[in-house]
């Protein structure tokens, strides 16, 4: 019974994580890109405006006030 549920359970991981065409593994690479990457894409964009936002405050504390 252990050795039946072993290769069912193998059978099953085999069928669900590879692809039988070009086409599905290429769709899945894109997505894999894609999901992996945006995340990370994200923080970058969001740090780079707090730190527009940081340096602009800055510059204007360090500007001499005129008279």
């Amino acid at each position: 019974m252990t050795a039946d549920l072993l290769l069912r359970l193998r059978t099953w991981l085999t069928g669900t994580f590879t692809y039988e065409s070009p086409d599905e593994v290429a769709g899945a690479m894109a997505d894999a890109t894609r999901w992996g990457w945006l995340p990370a894409l994200s923080g970058v964009a969001v740090g780079a405006g707090q730190a527009r936002a940081v340096h602009g405050e800055s510059v204007a504390d360090a500007a001499p006030a005129s008279d």
